[in-house]
């Protein structure tokens, strides 16, 4: 029986605070949070580091790269004015990209706090939904995101965003954790992950958004997928369950006045084009029609660390890393991603499926700057990692016996 060590302290502050840690004081946004929770942060990671170390070249090559490129843009504005938080969030995301997390085994304490936070996460949900008032001016007063309205907006449309201030985000983070629990169900075939994988599938669908809906179809997908490899019958008994859940919630919203009000705002929300989805990003007159205008107006400008108030880049990575480094960055951050994923996980699959949610979920909103990603993409490797057992390992590198290769 392993005892509790410094690395599973550090996992279970990373899954912690990562989900949990408050963003906000009585509805506005808190800079006392914001930079304790950077400084945490940055205290895991040089930890983990030291103790761990990075991948090799991948300092050299990626996470000096990302800063020099930022630093360079940065100066190369007249009048500029640092933003001292995006300075934090990318300095975050390459240290990130550098560790070495190979060498970590979560034990059982890491797993218990793996399903309190499943717990924590579906009651959290289930409250939303139902309505508690309490739980409403809770996250309002202590999650609040990106403008003080927009969490009780989506917390008045019973939207299970959870600690994540938008159901944009929330969508993603559901998703993996649905992901994360069906592979573990996969791996060991343990019912309570089954049940934290239903019961945050049915979240993601209570989200009622675009991203949602694309991630629950991708969840059905996998689902639907592994039963039909395993067995017909079960297939179509798992598909006759959900045809009855469906009837059964429709059935339980036609009897429930209440929900008509709700409903037709919902409805609103997912089908108006200028509101979500990809035509109000990209569209003509869309959010977003700015900074592409000024990408193309000035190619050769980006602005690093700069903060910029005339455009908006939060609601596209890519166009936001091509901002700010110009292609080099673009680059750098998703090849330094790819090999960041596949040289800490075992199967090249979920490296793979990984790399790809992230780049997908990041044509719509950034997701790689945020600090709740340094910490749970971090710990969700390291709890990906140890679903595979060691004999399963796919070989990464095509090079004969003996012989090394740069990894970075």
């Amino acid at each position: 029986m392993r005892t509790f060590s410094l690395d599973e302290l550090a996992l279970i502050l990373l899954l912690g605070i990562g989900l949990y840690f408050p963003t906000s004081l009585g509805g506005e946004r808190s800079g006392l949070f914001t930079s304790i929770n950077f400084a945490i942060m940055l205290g895991l990671l040089l930890y983990l580091a030291s103790r761990h170390g990075t991948r090799p070249g991948a300092v050299t090559f990626i996470s000096l790269p990302i800063t020099i490129v930022m630093t360079a843009c940065t100066f190369s504005i007249q009048g500029f004015r640092l933003g001292w938080g995006v300075f934090a969030e990318f300095t975050l995301l390459a240290l990130v990209l550098a560790l070495d997390l190979t060498s970590i085994r979560p034990g059982r304490f890491t797993r218990t706090a793996f399903v309190i936070a499943n717990l924590l996460n579906i009651a959290c949900g289930i409250a939303i939904i139902a309505g508690n008032e309490w739980i409403s001016q809770f996250l309002s007063a202590f999650y609040s995101s990106f403008y003080p309205e927009l969490v009780p907006a989506m917390l008045g449309l019973h939207k299970p965003i959870l600690t994540f201030g938008t159901h944009s985000l929330a969508g993603l983070f559901l998703y993996l954790f649905f992901w994360l629990n069906w592979e573990t169900y996969k791996s060991r075939r343990s019912p309570l992950t089954l049940f934290f994988a239903v019961s945050e599938l049915i979240l993601l669908l209570a989200l009622a958004s675009f991203t949602s809906f694309a991630f629950a179809t991708l969840a059905l997908v996998q689902i639907a997928t592994w039963l039909w490899n395993r067995s017909r019958k079960i297939f179509v008994t798992a598909a006759a369950c959900v045809v009855l859940l469906v009837s059964f919630g429709v059935r339980w919203f036609e009897d429930n006045p209440e929900n008509s009000q709700v409903l037709p705002q919902l409805a609103g929300t997912l089908l108006d084009s200028d509101i979500s989805g990809p035509l109000a990003r990209y569209g003509p007159g869309a959010d977003l029609r700015r900074t592409i205008e000024y990408l193309f107006d000035h190619p050769l400008s980006p602005i690093g660390f700069a903060t910029p108030f005339y455009i908006r880049i939060v609601d596209s990575g890519p166009l936001e890393y091509m901002i700010r480094g110009s292609m080099p960055l673009l680059v750098l951050i998703y090849f330094g991603l790819y090999r960041f994923l596949r040289h800490n996980l075992r199967s090249r699959t979920h490296a793979l499926t990984l790399f790809l949610i992230i780049i997908g979920f990041e044509t719509g909103f950034t997701a790689l700057s945020y600090v709740r990603t340094a910490y749970l993409l971090t710990f969700f490797v390291v709890y990906l990692r140890q679903l595979v057992p060691d004999f399963d390992h796919e070989d990464r590198s095509a090079t004969t016996p003996g012989t090394l290769q740069p990894q970075y």
